[in-house]
């Protein structure tokens, strides 16, 4: 599952954390991803779902600049095993803790973990982003700096899921460059690959309005934003979009998506 929390704030009045925190927690609760990767939860946010959640997970992962939105990654510890994990910042010194990168707005970070399943052994890495979302240069070169890092630290055949808000849809160069360019990782999408799909929307980002959201003009699914990608040679059984309401409320401005895929047999 991917699902951006948006980051608690004063300003979203009714749809402050306070009032929409204990749906996102029913939500995970009751779709129990095994693996799960959020954005822009704030430190006493990640704190309250930690706290109420029904199965034993943990989460990897750091602050992105001081007191600032984590990429987190949440794992079911009865299903997998943590064996390691890092973070890389999308700049160019994407070591350097807290650096923004090109023409982004802000500071942006990508969180991995490699996990072995319990009861199979398969091993394979999970990495989790939010992407940029005012600069499209920044979106590019981190696109190219995702990969590179895929490909330092996880090699080019091992099972590898990348998850997130990218911030661009799928007719941009940036989708592009993740799933058909011969220069780039070629993954799949797993919305476009399901064999079913449930919660067809062509939006992912829903600015709170949820189905009443107006899309950008003449450009179809232009906010699909939340991807999850993984290697062309995994069936992708089904993907949803989670697009449940309370009386009229939303969990977030964002769709969580979830994904399931079937790994080879060892």
């Amino acid at each position: 599952m991917t699902f951006n929390l948006r980051f608690a704030s004063v300003e979203d009045g009714p749809r402050n954390w306070t009032y929409r925190k204990n749906h996102v927690i029913d939500i995970i609760n009751r779709y129990h991803p095994t693996i799960m990767g959020t954005q822009e939860g704030l430190k006493d946010q990640l704190a309250d779902i930690d706290s109420n959640l029904m199965h034993p997970y943990k989460r990897f992962g750091v602050e992105r600049e001081l007191n600032g939105e984590h990429e987190e990654i949440f794992y079911d510890t009865n299903i997998v095993e943590f064996l390691n994990g890092g973070n890389f910042w999308l700049s160019e010194t994407p070591d350097a803790f807290g650096t923004k990168g090109w023409d982004a707005a802000c500071v942006r970070l990508v969180t991995w973990c490699k996990f072995r399943l319990i009861k199979t052994q398969q091993s394979f890495h999970v990495f989790n982003t939010q992407f940029d979302h005012v600069g499209p240069t920044s979106r590019h070169k981190s696109a190219r700096l995702l990969w590179d890092r895929i490909k330092s630290i996880a090699g080019t055949e091992s099972i590898v899921f990348v998850l997130g808000d990218f911030n661009t849809y799928r007719y941009d160069p940036m989708y592009k460059y993740l799933t058909q360019d011969e220069a780039g990782p070629e993954f799949q999408d797993a919305w476009t690959n399901a064999a079913s799909k449930i919660g067809d929307v062509s939006c992912t980002y829903h600015a709170w309005e949820g189905m009443k959201y107006k899309l950008e003009e003449g450009v179809v699914g232009a906010n699909h934003i939340d991807w999850i990608f993984s290697r062309p040679n995994l069936k992708v059984l089904e993907t949803r979009v989670i697009t449940e309401e309370r009386y009229g409320s939303y969990p977030s401005d964002h769709y969580p998506v979830q994904t399931e895929i079937l790994l080879p047999v060892k």
